[in-house]
């Protein structure tokens, strides 16, 4: 017991000098925080933290020891271990720090079958450029077995570490006879080696190319580039793309916030689309308030909204569920004139809110970061981009940086006829109003995560047992679920869910708890379906009431659209009569 005592006395002294700036003495801390850790001694409940603490203030010799206690065999649960390695992972990226020593356990860690440690794994080669992975890394990439994004990472991280395989690996990617998914993969690679060679590589795979695969992510590796935008428009401005194509182009630059003017010309002349409108005189912008109010349709212009060659919810929220690096749309109709809400989409950059100014970064690597500032201090910025992820940039990588414009550039309309735009307007105009689409204060589940892929095992009658439940469901990770939303009424339309090939559907929400107590769960329909608080289960057909403790927990659907009865499934989160619980339903993107 005394020990323990002396132990927590350390920690206790170590945490106030870690508190303040970096010197002699809080170094030492670190010191004494990483003897504490290989002791062997910390309370369990202490280790999480003190590896957070490491972490973010060791020196290289720290982060080392750290990664090999992280690395060891049984030393740490799985999940401490994924919790050091992700502080590693945080600690690189922002502080350009490789932990000394042996990593040679990085092999070890894309070797695993579990999915997550074999992603860090495959990520952490490439962010300290362990050359030894490099044989690992060229044979992930080059494996159909493996999904396109493991693939994709595999290959960024080949080229992190600089090794000779890069080139033939590429090489093989991009040839003729891979499929389309496959050639985009191989140029996005091929921008990181030789930008005139991918950009001569994209032009003419998109001259060969057809609908049937998203380019997305070739294009985004063109605009990481900061001139990557004109050397791609160069190298197709000698070739002839299907208009079809070259609005999936322009869609994703648009999506992500990003109008390159060169680019932009060139997509758009094969597109067929004028992508620079004067702006509205006075006389035009009433005329087309007027046709709004007389034509729009706010009901069919929410379906609008949600489509999802749009991207508006990778932006903006409704009722606290969707995207945060523009303002929540909730309240706009209640606040702003028709006439703010068309120039708004027509020419994002007249009135940019300042908490949505838009920061432009360019790294040492030429490379360009683009987003709202979601946090900043000596070490780093964190910017939120227009797919909602954080992009750590060191302070030391920052080359150029500026700010201004607004992350919704102008060009979005042109995937919108006449109607559709009326229609979108006129809802956009409706929100925050009194009636169908007013602010709501129930507590309905509003942003939803459903399970892209049902194991065939689970599209049976009957439900999942509770080790089943467990591991194909509750214990997946974030890539496994899709992100989908609520109407502002807080119906989910199942046709929006079409894509999932099964008949039994599973939905996820979160709750956070501060005060616990008892809570219940409302459904707009209850046959077919089947709840699960955390890992109880409970039937739709009966009263769903349970008592909770504080904290997050989640909420689990299965939806038997065999017998299912209704078009739109909406969960409501309820309190019973004399319960002290306070909780919210999760929203965010």
């Amino acid at each position: 017991m005394l020990i323990r005592y002396l132990l927590l006395g350390c920690l206790m002294s170590a945490c106030v000098l870690l508190a303040t700036p970096q010197t002699a003495s809080a170094q030492g801390a670190t010191d004494a925080m990483v003897r504490l850790l290989q002791s062997g001694k910390l309370p369990e409940s202490r280790v999480g933290t003190v590896v957070g603490m490491i972490a973010e203030r060791g020196n290289a010799e720290n982060l080392g020891i750290l990664f090999q206690e992280a690395t060891k065999n049984d030393a740490f649960s799985p999940a401490l271990t994924l919790e050091s390695l992700q502080a590693l992972k945080t600690a690189s990226e922002s502080r350009n720090l490789i932990p000394a020593g042996d990593l040679s356990a990085i092999s070890t860690l894309i070797a695993s079958d579990d999915q997550a440690l074999k992603t860090l794994g495959i990520q952490l080669a490439g962010l300290w450029k362990v050359e030894a992975t490099a044989d690992t890394l060229a044979s992930l990439a080059l494996n159909n077995d493996h999904s396109l994004k493991l693939r994709r990472q595999a290959i960024v991280s080949l080229i992190a570490t600089g090794s000779d395989q890069m080139a033939d690996t590429v090489a093989q990617l991009t040839r003729e006879d891979q499929p389309l998914p496959i050639r985009y993969l191989g140029v996005s690679a091929l921008t990181n080696i030789d930008l005139p060679q991918a950009a001569n590589a994209a032009a003419k795979v998109l001259s060969e190319a057809d609908t049937s695969t998203d380019p997305a992510d070739m294009i985004d590796a063109f605009l990481a580039d900061t001139k990557g935008p004109d050397a791609l428009a160069a190298a197709l401005q000698a070739k002839e793309i299907d208009a079809d194509v070259a609005k999936m182009c322009l869609r994703q630059m648009y999506s992500v916030g990003r109008s390159d003017a060169s680019l932009v010309d060139v997509l758009s002349a094969a597109a067929g689309i004028d992508n620079n409108p004067d702006p509205l005189t006075d006389e035009q912008l009433q005329a087309l308030v007027a046709q709004v109010l007389a034509k729009g349709d706010p009901a069919r212009g929410e379906v609008v909204f949600r489509r999802a060659d749009l991207s508006c919810f990778k932006c903006h929220a409704i009722s606290g569920a969707g995207g945060a690096i523009g303002p929540d749309l909730s309240p706009v109709g209640a606040t702003s004139p028709i006439d703010y809400v068309i120039n708004s989409i027509l020419f994002p950059e007249m009135a940019v809110k300042e908490a949505y100014i838009m920061k432009s970064i360019v790294d040492f690597d030429g490379k360009m970061h683009q987003g709202i500032v979601a946090d900043e201090n000596e070490d780093r910025t964190i910017l939120k981009d227009a797919n909602g992820n954080e992009i750590i940039i060191p302070a030391d990588d920052i080359d150029l940086e500026k700010e201004g414009g607004s992350l919704m550039p102008k060009g979005l309309a042109n995937f919108l006829t006449e109607e559709e735009f009326l229609d979108l307007v006129a809802y956009i105009g409706e929100l925050g109003k009194p009636g169908p689409y007013g602010i709501r204060s129930e507590p309905t589940i509003q942003r939803w995560r459903v399970l892209k892929e049902v194991p065939a095992s689970l599209q049976g009658e009957a439900n999942p047992s509770a080790g089943e439940f467990e591991s194909q469901i509750l214990g997946l990770d974030a890539d496994s679920w899709l992100s989908m939303y609520g109407k502002v009424n807080g119906d989910l339309p199942l046709s929006d869910l079409s894509e999932i090939e099964s008949p039994v559907l599973f939905l996820q929400a979160e709750i956070e708890v501060v005060d616990g107590g008892d809570i219940g769960v409302d459904l707009n329909h209850q046959a077919g379906v089947t709840v699960w608080i955390t890992d109880d289960e409970f039937p739709g057909t009966e009263p769903i009431n349970t008592s909770i403790l504080p904290g997050r927990h989640k909420v689990t659907f299965r939806l038997d659209t065999r017998t299912f009865p209704g078009k739109t499934f909406r969960a409501v989160v309820t309190k019973p009569a004399g319960s002290d619980a306070q909780y919210t339903v999760v929203g965010g993107s």
